[in-house]
């Protein structure tokens, strides 16, 4: 297709959502165009309604659609952009791809109490509160379900969930921010530990968590 996608994203050190999207995106190597959105200047959400029908980033246009979901956008890229082209984002085994796609599920649609607990912004605050006792909890069962999934590999494979670098990567990536922050205990799920660091080091990634760092700190969002 000849007309350059364009992606919405809110700032680095807020959206989490809109990091999945981006880090996916990058990934695939879809040439794109971002645009942001402050989050912090659009409380009435009146800047993002004039691009995404839901008023939340990130929301992808392409060829004349709009796409307003993270999880929805990395379907629409794996279909638009097929392998071997582009890097592909879900698994080429059909179990495994039904695996990675419930684990992406998953994050879309839980753990809340990672979320409220550990929120994005607060990751790149000087300082921040210690989590509340239910989120780490369910951190913890989180990482269970990883570990779970990175044992399950073939040998061989590669240093990511399903071996190579896709989209359950990087639906995880800004929890794994969040976890290693937060410094979730990791000693009950090594594999996970050396997991969470490659995905932090992935060139897809770095960038993004690069230029959050270099935002002023949003203490509330």
């Amino acid at each position: 297709m000849s007309d350059r996608p364009v992606l919405y994203v809110g700032e680095k050190n807020i959206s989490s959502w809109s990091m999945r999207a981006w880090v996916a995106m990058t990934h695939k190597r879809v040439p794109f165009q971002e645009r942001g959105i402050p989050l912090i200047g659009d409380r009435d959400r009146a800047r993002r309604l004039e691009v995404s029908p839901t008023g939340k980033v990130p929301v992808l246009h392409h060829a004349g659609l709009v796409i307003p979901d993270s999880l929805a956008i990395i379907e629409y890229l794996e279909e638009t952009f097929p392998a071997p082209a582009h890097p592909a984002l879900w698994p080429a085994d059909r179990g495994e791809r039904a695996h990675a796609r419930w684990l992406a599920a998953a994050m879309h649609s839980g753990f809340m109490k990672v979320r409220e607990g550990m929120s994005f912004n607060t990751c790149f605050l000087p300082r921040r509160a210690a989590p509340p006792a239910a989120a780490m909890d369910e951190a913890a069962g989180m990482l269970g379900l990883l570990e779970t999934a990175l044992a399950r590999r073939k040998p061989g494979a590669g240093e990511f969930l399903f071996g190579e670098f896709g989209a359950v990567d990087a639906m995880y990536a800004p929890t794994i921010v969040r976890l290693t922050t937060y410094e979730v205990p990791t000693g009950a799920t090594p594999l996970a530990a050396v997991w969470m660091r490659a995905v932090l080091d992935h060139a897809a990634v770095r960038p993004w968590l690069d230029a959050a760092r270099a935002l002023p700190p949003a203490e509330t969002y």
